[in-house]
């Protein structure tokens, strides 16, 4: 039960020391333009944090950019013409000496032709 009544009698003299200090008027002397200064020192170091923390996560997030892009696979290049030393003249003669070895093509024969009769 002891420790149930430190705890206790602790609570209640933080509610009066927090209404103690909320009630009190900030003196207007030496000490108050101190504490001015202190709040600008501390809005400026809180200012020179956050731009340091974006810039280190700038950095991580351009590095692990690189990295990814470094480990990504490369898909294969596409395959190439075989013979790329041939002229392309010499390929025109080949292509029309096929032309004229090539057997002419037979017409169709026409549907009443093969037509059987009986």
């Amino acid at each position: 039960m002891l420790p149930l009544l430190t705890f206790a009698s602790g609570l209640i003299a933080g509610i009066v020391g927090v209404r103690l200090v909320k009630s009190v008027t900030a003196p207007s002397g030496p000490r108050a333009a101190a504490t001015a200064r202190l709040g600008t020192i501390g809005d400026k170091a809180q200012t020179g944090l956050r731009q340091a923390t974006v810039s280190g996560l700038t950095v991580i997030e351009k590095s692990s950019a690189n990295l990814r892009a470094k480990l990504t696979p490369v898909p294969p290049a596409p395959a190439q013409d075989p013979t790329p030393d041939e002229p392309e003249a010499q390929v025109a003669e080949e292509a029309e000496a096929s032309e004229e070895t090539a057997p002419p093509a037979e017409a169709p024969a026409s549907p009443e032709a093969s037509r059987e009769t009986p």
